[in-house]
């Protein structure tokens, strides 16, 4: 994605990021023909886990340094934006023309925002302050701005409708999940020879995979709430909603043939496809800003909604401050939800879900729209339901610092519990249908799972070129968190290496002859596994201690199928709508986990809302 004028403009505009500067430090030269004063100056942007905060030095009216300060991005996932944004903006004297790193497209951007704060600056000017709105009359306010706000103020107003967006970051984009696309009846499902297609056969999945999850865990249909009719709105939208954002705007996909999710359990049709999450960001900007342009809708950025405005039961707009503290109440006949889900909220994830994890969720990812939900007489649903992977690796305290263990990848591995004992098929079935199974770590007492190895198994890995840490490919992190000994350790007996993981080490001894001899007869007893089973031959045994790591929360505020928040009795809540993670897939979709759902819910659910929202507004 091209870093381009009209969007600089809007970030240095609209964005006004917040700035934590030294101001000029050395000896000042006055303005030079570049317009750059010398010193050193600080800009922050916002990133994926929160603030970054950068240096730039400016020597002879050049810039000659651009330092990192400080951040709080997933190691290993925005080291490339590290690596190459700061030498890019040294080389090209400012950040015209450089593009976002593929993979870390919002660290890529907060870098960038942050040398543009600097370098205003560096230009002799002094921090820009946050607008507020200038538009007097909303009809609709969209609370969040990523794929399902965006999609919603396009859809508000194309319908007409005058469209407020507060964003509480210093850009748009959000979250956009992993990339991938679903879709019934789909202009590339047709070219695929696909034609057969119905939403009442995606429809049947949903039954068939809820049908999986009530017998694994021994539930019946009625001990947990999924609402019907928005997996079947959903069914039937998302073909359309896949032809907008590819065939209209122009988004692009990896490959135009449907194929079958790779993590979950197979659909009876291919049809996810696997995207470019940064295109979506791009085609969806680039729309918008059509009605930017316009004069249709107005984006306030760095600006968070704190609570509702009610007027008796109809919310009627929000309270807001920005990060200059400023704070201002918008009112509107209409307002669209679309703050994301709550998986950087200690505080949600402590009361509902987990006690020990991690999460790739943004540090803006709070939860704030469920509060506001709730204050206006919202139901939260399936609070306790989540889509979390194996292997989270808590390397510190703060919530997106982590790494991780792709476990689906590596064969030899075990699972045990504090008290040393296994307790799945660590692999399951090929085909990851059993995925959910292996992941269902909320049964797992405080949630931590410790993962097993030994010398020969690592020898074997790293012969393999396959790095046990997702992106370790030197084996650095492998050796710096042995050294640390925080999150993995090692021993030269089995014993020795329990200890130091705090778990039970006479009953991990016994786990292991008995695995031994399941490895040796080529199939598991205890839970059937069949799959890659090799035996622990001694030498030094390895132990880390892992938790879940937070994919997407599933729970939300109940809504029907007009994108109405309702309350206790099922009623429309007047003038308040949501989109995008908040609906919660569990509502929607019950407890399963399904590919492509996520960006594409985004896309269903916010042409759902902002068509509905406008509509109440334009007739009330």
């Amino acid at each position: 994605m091209k870093h381009n004028k009209r969007l600089t403009a809007l970030l240095a505009g609209l964005l006004a990021v917040s700035m934590l500067f030294s101001g000029c430090s050395g000896t000042t030269s006055g303005t030079s023909d570049t317009g750059l004063i010398d010193g050193t100056y600080e800009g922050t942007g916002a990133g994926y886990g929160g603030n970054i905060k950068l240096a730039l030095t400016v020597e002879g009216g050049k810039i000659t340094k651009a330092e990192v300060l400080e951040h709080s991005e997933t190691e290993g996932v925005s080291d490339p934006a590290f690596e190459q944004i700061p030498a890019a903006i040294v080389e090209k004297q400012g950040t015209e023309g450089i593009e976002t790193v593929a993979g870390c497209t919002r660290s890529s951007e907060g870098l960038l925002a942050a040398a543009e704060a600097a370098l205003v600056l560096a230009k002799g000017g002094e921090a820009a302050k946050v607008p507020t709105a200038t538009m007097t009359d909303p009809d609709v306010i969209v609370v969040g701005g990523g794929m399902a706000g965006m999609t919603s103020a396009i859809t508000a107003a194309e319908d007409g409708a005058k469209v407020l967006l507060v964003e509480k970051t210093g850009t748009l984009g959000g979250t956009m999940g992993g990339g991938t696309l679903s879709g019934t009846g789909t202009k590339m499902q047709i070219e695929s020879g696909i034609t057969d297609d119905t939403p009442e056969k995606f429809f049947d999945d949903f039954v068939r995979l809820n049908a999986g999850y009530q017998e694994r865990e021994g539930v019946s249909a009625d001990d947990y709430y999924w609402n019907q009719s928005l997996g079947m709105y959903y069914a039937q939208h998302s073909g359309e909603c896949v032809d907008w954002i590819v065939e209209d705007l122009g988004a692009t996909v990896k490959d135009r043939t449907p194929s079958q999710p790779t993590l979950y359990e197979p659909l009876n049709t291919p049809r996810v496809w696997s995207g470019d999450r940064s295109s979506y960001d791009k085609v969806l900007k680039a729309e918008l800003q059509k009605y930017i342009d316009s004069g249709m809708v107005e984006v306030l950025l760095n600006t968070k909604a704190d609570e509702l405005i009610m007027d008796g039961e109809a919310v009627v707009g929000v309270k807001t401050t920005n990060t200059d503290g400023v704070q201002m109440d918008y009112k509107a006949k209409a307002t669209i939800l679309c703050t994301g889900g709550y998986g950087y909220s200690e505080e949600l994830v402590k009361k509902y879900n987990f006690q020990n994890f991690t999460t790739t969720a943004p540090s803006f990812a709070t939860g704030d729209g469920f509060f506001m939900a709730e204050q206006a007489g919202g139901v939260l649903k399936n609070m306790d339901f989540l889509t979390a992977y194996a292997g989270g690796l808590k390397v510190d305290d703060s919530l997106t610092k982590k790494l991780s263990i792709r476990v689906k990848d590596f064969p030899y591995i075990i699972f045990v519990n504090e008290n040393g004992e296994r307790f799945v098929d660590e692999l399951g079935n090929e085909d990851g249908s059993s995925y959910d199974e292996i992941t269902s770590w909320w049964k797992k007492g405080d949630n931590r799972v410790w993962i097993m190895l030994d010398q020969a198994m690592v020898d074997d890995l790293k012969a393999q070129n396959k790095p046990i840490i997702s992106g370790d490919t030197e084996w650095k992190n492998f050796d710096e968190q042995l050294a640390n000994g925080t999150v993995l350790w090692s021993g030269s007996t089995i014993a020795e290496v329990a200890e130091k993981a705090g778990i039970n080490g006479e009953n991990l001894e016994k786990t292991i002859e008995k695995y031994n001899e399941y490895a040796k007869n080529g199939y598991d007893e205890e839970f059937g596994r069949t799959r890659l089973m090799k035996e622990f031959t001694g030498g030094t045994y390895y132990i880390f201690e892992t938790t879940p790591y937070i994919m997407i929360t599933a729970g939300g505020p109940d809504m029907n199928d007009k994108g109405q928040v309702v309350n206790a009795n099922g009623e429309a809540i007047p003038g308040l709508y949501q989109a995008g993670e908040i609906v919660g897939m569990a509502n929607a979709f019950g407890r399963t986990t399904i590919g492509g759902v996520g960006n594409t819910g985004c896309l269903v659910w916010g042409r759902l809302a902002g068509g509905s929202a406008a509509e109440y507004a334009l007739e009330a």
